[in-house]
């Protein structure tokens, strides 16, 4: 074996070594954290939180340096923590103290070290259902030290890659409940109950488009309990229901079955009666609605739902269960439901012609948010064409929501607008009658780039084979004397445009021609077809247009000629019976008539000069009526 090879083998034996005395010092030994929660029947109390640090991991993880650990752990010591180091005979000893004075504090303490809402439930009862206490958290202390790993990773070059789990590990966890001591697992579940409860109890909510609600509570016992109880469960079941409301038994199977339902004209009636019918105070019922950025036409529904059910279950009994059904229009897509406070067992979902349901099963209580989404509806929108005159073309789009729509699609359906509206194109938005109205006015020189102009705004780019507006037509290429006309076909899809989203009232369709024409529809089974001089109007649901019309006025030009080859005639016609005696001289005696005769003088000259330019205009308009120039 050579130097170098030698010199190898050396360096990766002190390096196992290295790596064998971390492990040593770490691995096998890792820092116990030993918790303890003392509270009181009204939950109030204090959690420690203490990790001992044996001799050896203290001296060559630490540096033995205790001052030096003291400053680090205070000075990234949560503001809700009392953090402290002392000194052991052998070792050392980090201690976290979190004192609260509700459920409600210890929640909101634990929550801003964990940073997320934490699964906290607590019972403590003493009806005719049960007595005892219950204490269930979805957390361990090990989350907790997670600011602290942190903390040595930064001031320790040892610990600057290591996990809460490299260092920490769960120890011993203990509740001590209003002076007496248990032990239970690392995410504590301590309990003491006697109890004569439900098996099960389910709440239906309904929402009805009006915003008010339909509720139905159905508590399930089973017989055994029923019979210990006997009358008393009856009568206390009875009290529960709220005025107004329907009350039922039934007996299924081995089970009694309780059904209180109630109505509600809104969320605060509603929220007042679960409290009522649940004999609590911490039931939770909030909806927040949003625009959703990425579609203008579809907006978020959030449903943050607790139902408090404590009094009437017990949940130290693994089967019991609280379920949740929420029973909205069948309008609203599900997204999600997701746990606030950690215990969530499973959900479900149902869709049917008239509500989508969302089944949640939760134990203990649970606080959880229900995401739906769906379509923002218009309330009517306008396409209004104008011509003009010769080449001049004029579209309107006219979208109009009701102002609380409006709130939830205001910026981004305007975003949406702008980013498909080009130099020819401008937007006006206005508010009228309790709507905001955005419209895009559109310009062109012919039909054809009109339709590319609609299309582009219409589709957000412009595929020339598959236009989704084309506007054919214009002046009639056959020429009427008496007539002048414009025939159009104006087909529009909208549908692409629109999404999921419908239009309440309808579309409106307007074609206005020049002044002066008279407007008719040509093709078309619209409601609501109205004419009124130049300006065409009808109404549809179907979100593609397609309307033929046609615009007629008088043709003067052609008129005034056809005037004037008549006028023309008749002058000539008498000019010539009037000058028949000198044309019959003329003819008869030639030379010698002319001689005696004063043609061109007085009356005779204007006589032939009626003649000649009768004869003239006869011809110059004969010519452009038989060459269609009018």
């Amino acid at each position: 074996m050579g130097t170098k090879d030698k010199k190898k083998w050396l360096l990766t034996g002190i390096l196992c070594l290295m790596l064998w005395m971390l492990c040593g010092c770490m691995g096998s030994s890792k820092i116990s954290i030993d918790t303890s929660l003392e509270v009181n029947k009204n939950f109030k109390g204090q959690r420690i939180m203490s990790a001992r640090i044996s001799d050896s991991v203290f001296r060559h993880a630490f540096n033995g340096d205790l001052e030096e650990l003291q400053s680090v752990i205070t000075e990234k010591c949560p503001s809700t923590l009392i953090c402290s180091a002392e000194k052991l005979d052998k070792g050392a000893e980090i201690t976290m103290t979190l004192d609260f004075a509700s459920q409600k504090d210890y929640t909101n303490k634990i929550g801003q070290i964990l940073g997320k809402t934490p699964g906290i439930y607590y019972d403590a009862s003493d009806s005719i259902f049960k007595s005892g206490y219950m204490i269930q958290e979805n957390f361990s202390s090990l989350e907790l030290f997670d600011w602290l790993v942190e903390a040595l990773g930064a001031q320790y070059s040892q610990f600057e890659d290591a996990g809460v789990t490299d260092i920490f590990v769960n120890g011993k966890t203990q509740v001590v409940y209003d002076g007496e001591s248990v032990e239970t697992t690392e995410q504590i579940h301590a309990e003491k109950m006697d109890s004569h409860t439900f098996d099960t109890v389910s709440a239906e909510l309904t929402m009805n488009d009006d915003g008010s609600f339909r509720t139905e509570i159905n508590f399930i016992a089973d017989k055994e309990t029923y019979y210990d109880m006997g009358d008393d469960m009856d009568r206390a079941i009875k009290k529960l229901l709220p005025d107004g409301g329907v009350y039922e038994v039934a007996d299924v199977d081995e089970q009694r079955v309780y059904t209180i339902g109630f109505s509600a004209y809104n969320s605060d009636t509603l929220l007042s009666q679960l409290n009522s019918v649940l004999k609590t105070t911490k039931c939770k019922f909030e909806v927040e609605e949003s625009g959703d950025d990425s579609d203008p036409f579809r907006a978020n529904k959030v449903i943050t739902l607790y139902l408090d059910a404590s009094y009437f279950l017990d949940f130290s009994k693994p089967e019991t269960e609280l379920i949740y059904k929420l029973n909205t229009g069948s309008d609203y897509s599900f997204s999600s439901c997701e746990s606030l406070t950690g215990f969530l067992k499973n959900y479900s979902t149902d869709t049917s012609d008239k509500y989508t349901s969302i089944y949640v099963t939760v134990g203990p209580s649970d606080e959880i948010q229900i995401h739906l989404n769906y379509a923002i509806d218009i309330k009517e929108v306008e396409v209004n064409t104008k011509i003009s005159g010769g080449n001049d073309l004029e579209r309107s789009l006219s979208f109009k929501f009701d102002s609380e729509k409006a709130e939830l699609t205001g910026e981004n359906f305007e975003n949406k607008l702008r980013a498909r509206m080009d130099e020819n194109m401008t937007l006006d938005v206005s508010e009228a009658d309790k709507m905001k109205i955005y419209t895009v006015n559109i310009s062109g020189n012919s039909p054809e780039e009109l339709s590319v102009s609609t299309t582009r705004f219409l589709d957000g780019s412009v595929n020339e084979e598959a236009l989704t507006s084309v506007l054919t037509g214009g002046k009639s290429e056959k020429k009427r004397l008496r007539v002048r006309s414009y025939m159009y076909e104006d087909r529009i899809d909208l549908g692409r445009f629109l999404g999921s989203a419908s239009v309440e009232d309808g579309i409106t369709y307007r074609m206005e021609y020049p002044k002066g024409y008279t407007a008719a529809f040509e093709e078309g089974s619209y409601r609501d077809m109205v004419v009124e001089n130049n300006v065409l109007t009808c109404k549809t649901k179907d979100q593609m247009l397609v309307v033929k019309s046609r615009g007629e006025t008088a043709n003067m030009a052609g008129m005034t000629q056809l005037a004037l080859w008549w006028s023309s005639l008749v002058v000539m016609i008498i000019s010539l019976i009037m000058n028949i005696r000198h044309i019959a001289g003329y003819i008869r005696y030639r030379e010698k008539y002319l001689l005696k005769t004063e043609l061109f003088h007085g009356k005779n000259l204007f006589l032939m000069t009626v003649c000649v330019v009768a004869l003239t205009v006869f011809l110059f308009t004969t010519l452009r009526l038989i060459l269609r120039v009018y």
